[in-house]
C-alpha cells in the first residue's frame, strides 16, 4: 500500500478533486440569488405610497395603511390599519422585509415590537413643502433603484407646477372667498381644520382664496361654535368625512357649518383629502380643482 493509499488520499476520485474555479464562484452567487428572498414592503405613508406607485415600485409594497387609498390599485393590498392606530401582529402576519414610514405612525411600542423581531424600520422625511417633497420622490427613486423614473416624474410635476402657478393671474386682481378646511379626523372621530402654515393653507392661497382659521400650525379640532365664528364663505370637506355625510345638502345641516355664509349660499364641496394634505404629481391638477371652486369664471 504506498502512502497516499494509508492517508485515505486514494478514496477521492481525481476528477472531483479539481473543480475549477471560476465554477466555484458561478455556484455560489447563483446560490447567494436562490436565497434572498424578494423584498417585501408595508409602507404606512399615504404620500410614499403614492410616489412608490408613481416611479414604479410598487412591486415590492406587500401592506398599506387604512389611508392610502391613491392610486386606486391600491386597494387590493391588505391595510394594516389607520396608521395611527397599528398593531404589530398584523404588519408581521405579512412577513415584511422593510416598515416604510414617513414617522407619523402609532402607538410607539409597535416601532419596538418590529424591531424585536428583525423587521427593519426606514423613516423617510415628509414633504411638507414643494421642494422637500421632490427630495422624497428623488430618495426613493435612489432607494428602490427606479431613478430613471423619478427623473421623469420629477420634469413633468416641475412643468405642470410652472403652468398652473402660471395661471394664478387669471384671479389675482378678484376677492379671495374665505374657505374653510374640514378634515375627519379617524382616530377620534372628530373634525379637524387645517391651519395657515399647512398644505391645505398653501394650496388656498395658490388657488385664490384664504384660510377662514387664523391660528398657525397644523390641524386643529374643530367645534360648531369655532366653525360658525370662522364664517366662511366656502367650506371644503375631505371624502372621508363628506361621504359619512352623504351630500352637501346634509353637510350644511351640521352643527355650527348651518351658521355660515357657505351653508346658506350652498357653497360645500368635496375634495380628496389626498389634495391638501401633501404635495404630488397631482398637485398642479389640484390647485386647478380649487381655482374652479373659487373662481369659476376665471379658472379653467
Amino acid at each position: 500500500m504506498d502512502v497516499n493509499q494509508r492517508c485515505g488520499w486514494g478514496r477521492v476520485p481525481a476528477r472531483r478533486a479539481a473543480v475549477p474555479a471560476a465554477v466555484l464562484l458561478a455556484l455560489a452567487v447563483t446560490g447567494a440569488r436562490r436565497v434572498q428572498a424578494p423584498e417585501r414592503v408595508v409602507c404606512v405613508s399615504k404620500q410614499i405610497n403614492e410616489f412608490m406607485y408613481a416611479i414604479g415600485a410598487q412591486d415590492v409594497l406587500v401592506g398599506r395603511d387604512l389611508t392610502s387609498v391613491y392610486p386606486p390599485e391600491i386597494r387590493r393590498l391588505t391595510s394594516v390599519g389607520y396608521h395611527r392606530a397599528l398593531s404589530a401582529e398584523g404588519i408581521l402576519s405579512l412577513h415584511p422585509t422593510l416598515f416604510l414610514t414617513d414617522g407619523n405612525f402609532g402607538p410607539a411600542a409597535v416601532a419596538d415590537q418590529l424591531r424585536e423581531v428583525g423587521v427593519p424600520i426606514l423613516t423617510l422625511s415628509p414633504g411638507g413643502t414643494p421642494d422637500s417633497a421632490e427630495a422624497l420622490l428623488a430618495e426613493l427613486g435612489r432607494r428602490f433603484h427606479r431613478e430613471a423614473a423619478a427623473d421623469s416624474v420629477l420634469a413633468a410635476w416641475r412643468r405642470d407646477l410652472a403652468a398652473a402657478l402660471a395661471d394664478t393671474v387669471r384671479w389675482a386682481g378678484r376677492a379671495k372667498p374665505r374657505v374653510l378646511i374640514m378634515h375627519f379626523g379617524q382616530i377620534a372621530n372628530n373634525y379637524l381644520a387645517l391651519k395657515k402654515g399647512s398644505v391645505g393653507d398653501q394650496m388656498l392661497r395658490w388657488a385664490g382664496a384664504e384660510n377662514a382659521v387664523d391660528s398657525v400650525g397644523g390641524m386643529m379640532r374643530l367645534t360648531p361654535e369655532l366653525i360658525a365664528r370662522a364664517a366662511p364663505d366656502i367650506i371644503l370637506a375631505t371624502d372621508v368625512g363628506f361621504d359619512r355625510v352623504g351630500s352637501a345638502q346634509a353637510f350644511a345641516r351640521l352643527p355650527g357649518v348651518a351658521e355660515t355664509p357657505a351653508a346658506r349660499s350652498g357653497r360645500i364641496y368635496r375634495i380628496e383629502e389626498t389634495d391638501v394634505m401633501y404635495y404630488g404629481p397631482r398637485t398642479p391638477a389640484a390647485i386647478r380643482r380649487l381655482a374652479a371652486f373659487f373662481h369659476p369664471g376665471a379658472a379653467r
